[in-house]
């Protein structure tokens, strides 16, 4: 029998339970209250809706369900029989946490904490939901949580790339640079070639002041995946050191002549090359078609520091 042709109805009715379900936790994600997941599983309007036409008599059935409809990319039904096999076993933390990190990829940001919550409350060393939690808090720019639980998160199991790579970008944000990429060469390890590692750990050498290296990473990153955030970042680390040309060259990738310009102006302005900022910012005023306030901007600010 097929789905419901009424995605919307279906999606709701997962909700709907998810959020009888995840009551357990306060809208905190690090909360929660004292009622329990199976007191929180009962749903008569899921019941009325899904229950005559997909009926599952196991939690194992329930989980072959959904394995099914999530490699058919049927996120949504998925969803509703991972929950149905939480009914058969609402300690599964596991399946707490699998629920979480099918929230956090379509950003239902509340329902994911609340079950990685769950899910600590039944094993609060289970690695994927203090991982998921982790990225949580990053997500909320709660940076010293997202650390805690990241670390303890790597500490239980020293394969989480995602945690080692968060881990990064927070060691960087405090100028740790060889700690952030001893974390980026260990995600690495675990996703070798991971576009969002490989940026991260360029920018980090960039910030360092290893231009060298970081253009090695950068540019492997954009021409292998032509990634628009590589791209950008070699631009920088080209105009970094003064090599303007190559940068105006590797802006274009990703933008329009006249914004090249204008950033390439931007860090030669930056870099104190005040003949070669004027240069460039003029150039991208005259490329531009229409007024470009931001070049203007940044030539008033030229101006001002020539004077």
């Amino acid at each position: 029998m097929d789905f419901p042709s009424s995605r919307a109805l279906a999606f709701c009715a997962v909700l709907i339970l998810l959020c009888n379900l995840l009551q357990a936790c306060a809208s905190s994600p690090g909360q929660a209250t004292g009622k329990s997941v199976s007191d929180s599983l009962a749903s008569d309007n899921l019941d009325l809706i899904f229950a005559t036409e997909y009926p599952v008599a196991s939690k194992d059935e329930a989980l072959a369900r959904a394995a099914m409809a999530l490699r058919d990319n049927e996120v949504d039904k998925g969803l509703f029989y991972y929950v149905r096999a939480l009914q058969f076993d609402p300690s599964d933390a596991d399946l707490l946490a699998r629920i979480g990190s099918i929230h956090m990829a379509q950003e239902n940001l509340t329902l994911a904490g609340r079950a990685y919550q769950l899910a600590l409350r039944q094993d609060p060393e289970h690695a994927a939901a203090l991982e998921g939690m982790g990225l949580l808090y990053f997500d909320m720019n709660r940076f010293d949580e997202a650390e805690d639980m990241l670390q303890q998160a790597v500490a239980r199991e020293n394969r989480l790339w995602r945690s080692h790579n968060i881990l990064g970008v927070l060691e960087d944000q405090h100028g740790n640079y060889d700690i952030a990429q001893q974390h980026y060469d260990r995600a690495l390890e675990i996703q070798p070639d991971s576009p969002s590692v490989m940026i991260n750990r360029g920018y980090s050498k960039f910030l360092s002041g290893d231009m060298q290296a970081a253009a090695l990473d950068l540019y492997a990153v954009a021409t292998r995946h032509n990634h628009p955030r590589a791209w950008r970042n070699l631009a920088m680390v080209y105009a970094k050191q003064g090599w303007y040309d190559e940068a105006i060259e590797t802006f274009m990738e990703v933008t329009d002549d006249a914004n090249s310009y204008n950033e390439t102006g931007a860090i030669a302005m930056e870099n104190g090359d005040y003949d070669a900022a004027l240069e460039l910012l003029n150039e991208a005023l005259r490329l531009s078609p229409s007024f470009f306030p931001a070049a203007e901007e940044n030539l008033a600010m030229l101006r001002k520091k020539m004077r």
